[in-house]
């Protein structure tokens, strides 16, 4: 199955709620209201094509355009695109020197997708069986609506929007300078709720190791499910600090770039459960292996954003574990995700079962 083509778009797409956390605004400070969408089209001999993109909110986009027109495309023509392993290591062997992680390996993503949807399409099976078919649908929590910019009484229409689907609970950022103003927040959100939700939090980086564990103190006594990214994420040691001396989970992995940033995390006992990003990572290649991982040290699974791809993984080699129900780049699908009753089913066409209409890339381009 040689490669004859390789297309590549770059689309900014309006969120559907603007976003604002600990770590992520706008240049003055504001929410976020547009998403990038690095997109690549990979086309064989025999004119199955595969579709594959990458994301960013603050930078990077034209830059990941450009890495898979201009460095990967060369490398990919005339190549077997069923061969997914041999070609994932052949492009993180040429530009590892320049990208280990970062907007390098999530160039590599959207390749790496596009060929499992070629070879889905071949197979004429979608991804999660080819994967292994572990289960047909996956919890979902709500993540799109509590943001650091909205009252309480704002999030709580979003929350109670995603319960009545059936969700399994919802997720809310934390990370304002004043930590007080977080656990009054989450408080007031426990207590409107109930206290049978399941509710988890994201700091985003925000805090040093003493607030951190301040605010883990406080979390634990509101029942909180867990404690996400409380630190840097090159922060090792105090994620094990924190790990070892809180009852609540501590829960990071979506800024990690690879499998051997996940190990260095496993060895240091510094995470409770993992995040994969199937784009950040490299795609559902290097995300299966970091799953993988994360089954030999009995820990759970739990991916970062980008569900409509992430749900072949996650019911392709994950036996349990929710994903994160973030509609970020729904738009550009000519298909809605397949919500029923707080579970997301993967799509049953061959390959990944998505696709992005023409219009939608004439409409969103950025040249």
């Amino acid at each position: 199955m040689r490669i004859t083509e390789i297309r590549t778009e770059l689309l900014r797409m309006p969120l559907p709620r603007p976003m604002q956390s600990g770590s992520s605004s706008g240049k003055k400070g504001g929410p976020v209201s547009h998403i990038n969408l690095p997109v690549v089209f990979i086309t064989t001999e025999d004119g199955t094509r595969g579709i594959g993109y990458a994301w960013s909110l603050l930078g990077g986009a034209t830059a990941t355009r450009c890495v898979l027109k201009d460095d990967f495309a060369p490398l990919l023509l005339d190549e077997d695109a069923l061969d997914h392993e041999r070609l994932w290591r052949k492009l993180y062997k040429r530009l590892q020197s320049v990208g280990r992680h970062g907007l390098v390996t999530q160039a590599q993503a959207a390749v790496d997708l596009a060929l499992w949807d070629i070879k889905g399409k071949i197979a004429g099976l979608p991804v999660y069986k080819l994967l292994g078919g572990c289960r047909e649908s996956a919890p979902v929590y709500g993540s799109d609506g509590g943001w650091l910019y909205m009252s309480v009484s704002e999030m709580l229409v979003a929350f109670e929007g995603y319960l009545k689907q059936g969700m399994m609970g919802v997720k809310m950022k934390i990370g304002h300078e004043d930590p007080k103003v977080d656990i009054k927040r989450v408080s007031e959100v426990r207590k409107a709720l109930g206290k049978d939700i399941w509710i988890a939090v994201d700091a985003n980086q925000k805090w040093d190791f003493p607030t951190a564990m301040r605010v883990g103190r406080e979390l634990e006594q509101l029942g909180v499910a867990w404690f996400e990214e409380p630190l840097l994420c090159e922060d090792i040691p105090g994620h094990a600090k924190l790990a070892a001396a809180l009852d609540i989970p501590i829960a990071m992995g979506e800024t990690l770039g690879s499998r051997f940033e996940f190990d260095a995390y496993l060895r240091a006992n510094a995470v409770d459960i993992l995040q994969p990003d199937i784009v950040r990572v490299g795609g559902i290649t290097e995300m299966v292996k970091v799953v993988t991982m994360a089954d030999v040290a009995q820990l759970p699974v739990a991916p970062h954003h980008m569900m409509e791809s992430t749900i072949h993984v996650a019911c392709g080699v994950m036996g349990s574990g929710p994903i994160e129900y973030m509609p970020w780049v729904a738009g550009a699908f000519a298909e809605p995700a397949h919500i029923k009753d707080g579970h997301m089913i993967p799509p049953q066409k061959p390959g990944l079962g998505l696709e992005i209409p023409e219009e939608i890339i004439h409409r969103f381009r950025v040249e």
